[in-house]
């Protein structure tokens, strides 16, 4: 039993060198620092590998790509309305240039514009906005703890400059100021604050809100125990839907699912030192999560992949009933109990699904699992 699984194992994973993935480019146009309009096709990357540089195509059929960088486009612009421009920033490297261009997406259009720029390596984001009346511009970056001595204690306090520019690029002769103390640093809170301060100007400036494309995908799983033994019937069945912000990450998704786990032995034996109670010779759990997270490799052909869920589950066992040392009938029980979800895998490109392998440990052995997903 383990030898086949294990040639499994490397018979999909050979199957699985030998396959290729193609760059997807979409429609769109690029406006060079010339103001000159050139459509085409963009090659679709996620935010974060779109700031520093992007792959043009003025037809599909073209064998070669340009390449273009924020000091040579104003901005460009994908048929789907996904719209970045180019930004400066203050240059974080050791290079003579105090500043540099970059690109941001565009998120939300009104008397202030609202652009979001994603770093590769890590989490975070900062922002810019734009008064596209009175020209004011501004780029928010996070905010940094600042140590404060007093009275012999030291104290932390995150520094609030953000919320200034915020105040600095909204100001308008004709709008009473509003009061942001209580604005947090984050996309969804600036988003919201910048949108309640575009709808009072909505009828010059009417307002656009980019909403995140984001995909499903969907995977299933057969799996057995690693110690299975030849008299019992003990297998998993799982089916998971997977939600990725296709634009934001290549990453990370977030994870539902249900989990079907059997086990029985119906030539068991009871243990006839015992005169009386009861003998289980069948379970079946239903596993339901909810949430969970999923972790991935950013490569094309074989993607290794990890997540982690947490669910509530029933179990219904049928128990042999056990009188003076004989089966004198059967019985249900159920319970309900919490479930911590785990696995770890490989996914193997075929054409434009996967083909899955995956070793889930659970409280009733680890699982060896192969399955499908699209």
């Amino acid at each position: 039993m383990k030898n086949k699984k294990i040639n499994l194992l490397i018979l999909i994973i050979l199957f699985g060198h030998s396959l290729y993935s193609q760059d997807k480019y979409n429609s769109g146009y690029v406006l060079t620092t010339n103001k000159d309009t050139i459509n085409g096709f963009i090659l679709n990357q996620i935010d974060s590998e779109l700031s520093y540089k992007i792959y043009f195509k003025s037809n599909l059929t073209d064998e070669t790509n340009i390449e273009y960088n924020p000091n040579e486009l104003l901005s460009f612009s994908f048929s789907s309305g996904r719209v970045f421009e180019r930004k400066r920033i203050k240059n974080d490297n050791k290079t003579p240039k105090d500043s540099i261009y970059i690109f941001a997406k565009r998120i939300v259009k009104g008397k202030i514009d609202l652009f979001v720029r994603r770093h590769k390596k890590n989490s975070l984001k900062d922002f810019f906005i734009t008064n596209n009346t009175s020209k004011r511009e501004a780029h928010l970056v996070k905010p940094k703890k600042n140590e404060i001595k007093l009275d012999g204690k030291n104290y932390s306090k995150k520094d609030s400059n953000f919320k200034n520019y915020i105040s600095f690029v909204k100001k308008d002769e004709n709008l009473e100021a509003e009061n942001n103390n209580k604005l947090s640093f984050g996309e969804k809170l600036i988003r919201k604050d910048i949108i309640s301060f575009n709808r009072n100007f909505q009828d010059e400036y009417p307002i656009e809100i980019y909403q995140e494309p984001f995909e499903y995908n969907y995977d299933i799983l057969v799996g057995i125990p690693l110690s299975l033994k030849s008299e019992e019937l003990h297998f998993r069945i799982g089916v998971y839907r997977n939600k990725t912000f296709i634009e934001k990450s290549n990453t990370f998704s977030y994870l539902t699912g249900v989990v079907y786990h059997h086990w029985s032995d119906s030539d068991k034996k009871w243990n006839n030192q015992y005169q009386n109670g009861t003998s289980n010779y069948r379970w079946q759990m239903l596993n339901i999560i909810p949430v969970g997270i999923k972790f991935q490799t950013n490569s094309k052909n074989i993607i290794l992949y990890g997540y982690l869920g947490a669910g509530a589950a029933v179990l219904m066992m049928n128990d042999y009933i056990i009188e003076d040392y004989e089966i004198v009938g059967s019985q249900k029980d159920f319970g309900f109990l919490p479930t911590v979800n785990v696995g770890l895998g490989a996914k193997i490109k075929v054409n434009s699904n996967f083909i899955l392998t995956e070793i889930t440990p659970t409280m009733n052995g680890v699982f060896v699992n192969v399955g499908y997903s699209f």
